[in-house]
């Protein structure tokens, strides 16, 4: 438990303050500090503090209400002491530039940032969750099932997704910055934090002692072998960390622990990761440790390239073991496209397209001969087949619908295209009618409809 001088503001484990001597108290409701918002208190004319729910590294959490509208907000005001280092304000302006950028479900959102004259307080309102923090979760339980395991780290894969798209790298990711969150019909809905440390690889962004090479930022535990000698670093140290995590939930420890930090960082650089112990309540698939093993490479050239292939990967893995033997299901490989797409603010030279892959057989043949029609596929038996109507969506290497980066026909009020295509390139071709079969036609129409007109009134 967070113990705190009431004088200066220190914070530790200590009994005493190593600052003035005096006591350290438990942090509760009722615990004064400096700068500690009151019950009744109003920020910035807009917000009302009701009460203190917890304390953190950057500062004191208390739930408010904004005074129009009535919503419950988390509202994040940084330690007084802190307050005082140019650092620590750019370090928590940027985690509110992060994360109001950010606006998928599993990212919290961050509504304001300022400061309030009247309390000399520099605060942030975010939304309120009610829930836990993985970590307080894994004190209660330390080892957790692959369902869930797998289930919290493809929602963190999800909010990595869209900050990685738009150029930020969390860099600090780890069990006390996954919240766990009460949500009505769903366990264990995901918000991922405390965007601090976090990196902005593109735009316009100053530069300063928290991005600079050579500064080895993030928590020892969790961090990759080239984050922890300082070198430069992108979204494949995010990856890195879901792997430890992962691997933490599913054996109940850290892969690399030690008694002090630069024997933890030392055995991330060096050493291999070990072997998972087995649970026979919960037996680790094979598959999902390859993709453990997988994440923590040392090059960061050998992880998933995305988030999203990640998520796939650990997916795939976990429902190859709940199938039943004898449903197999087919295995997914992720195809690379070679178009260059640009997914938010950061350019992509591949984009994963996950489809699974077919059995092996004699792939029907091109169809060119006369007779043909379109959806027709000529099997080696010489025999013709039309295709499925399902084949199209299911071989199709489009994107569905709902994606952002997907231009559907109808939006461009263009026809269906008629060719339906297979899953091997097959090439169909429409009935061409002779001109002297169509006019013969169009004469014989006319003839009975000449028929008819002089049977009625004639």
């Amino acid at each position: 438990m967070w113990r705190i001088c009431s004088s200066c503001g220190y914070r530790g484990d200590e009994p005493a303050c190593p600052d003035d001597g005096v006591e350290l108290e438990p942090v509760r409701e009722s615990t004064g500090f400096p700068g500690r918002l009151w019950p009744g208190q109003v920020l910035r004319d807009q917000y009302d503090i009701s009460t203190l729910v917890g304390v953190g590294g950057m500062g004191a959490v208390y739930r408010g209400r904004h005074r129009i509208t009535r919503q419950d907000v988390g509202i994040k005001v940084l330690w007084r002491d802190l307050a005082s280092r140019a650092a620590e304000v750019r370090r928590f302006t940027r985690e509110a530039r992060a994360a109001s950028i950010l606006t998928h479900p599993n990212t919290v959102r961050v509504y304001d940032f300022g400061r309030d004259e009247q309390t000399d307080s520099i605060f942030m309102v975010m939304e309120y969750l009610v829930g836990q923090k993985l970590s307080d979760a894994q004190r209660t339980n330390p080892r957790f099932g692959p369902e869930r395991a797998v289930h919290i780290v493809a929602q963190v894969c999800k909010s990595l997704e869209e900050a990685h798209s738009k150029g930020i790298v969390h860099r600090d990711l780890k069990p006390d910055n996954i919240f766990l969150q009460e949500v009505p019909g769903e366990r264990d809905f995901v918000k991922v934090l405390d965007f601090g440390l976090a990196k902005f690889v593109s735009g316009d962004v100053e530069r300063d002692s928290l991005t600079r090479t050579g500064y080895v930022v993030g928590s020892p535990e969790y961090m990759a072998p080239e984050q922890a000698i300082g070198s430069d670093v992108g979204p494949a140290v995010d990856l890195y960390a879901c792997g430890i995590i992962l691997f933490e939930l599913l054996d109940g420890d850290l892969p690399f622990d030690a008694e002090t930090t630069a024997q933890v960082l030392r055995k991330h650089i060096m050493e291999k990761p070990p072997a998972m112990r087995s649970d026979p309540k919960h037996p680790i698939p094979a598959a999902l440790e390859r993709v453990i093993q997988h994440c923590l490479s040392k090059d960061p050239a050998d992880r998933p390239p995305t988030a999203e292939a990640l998520r796939v990967l650990i997916l795939q893995a976990h429902d190859r073991r709940r199938r039943p033997p004898s449903q197999p299901i087919e295995p997914l490989v992720l195809a690379a496209k070679p178009d260059k797409v640009a997914v938010g603010a950061m350019p992509f030279d591949t984009v994963l397209a996950v489809r699974p892959t077919l059995p092996e057989e004699e792939p029907p043949v091109r169809v060119s001969a006369p007779g043909a029609v379109a959806g027709e596929v000529r099997h080696p038996d010489g025999t013709f087949h039309r295709a499925a109507a399902g084949a199209q969506a299911a071989a199709d290497d489009t994107p569905p619908t709902d994606s952002p980066h997907h231009h559907t026909d109808r939006a461009l009020h263009k026809p269906p295209q008629a060719t339906i295509r297979t899953p091997a390139a097959v090439t169909t071709t429409t009935r061409e009618w002779p001109a002297w079969l169509l006019i013969a036609s169009g004469a014989l129409g006319a003839a009975c409809a000449m028929a008819a007109w002089r049977w009625l009134f004639v």
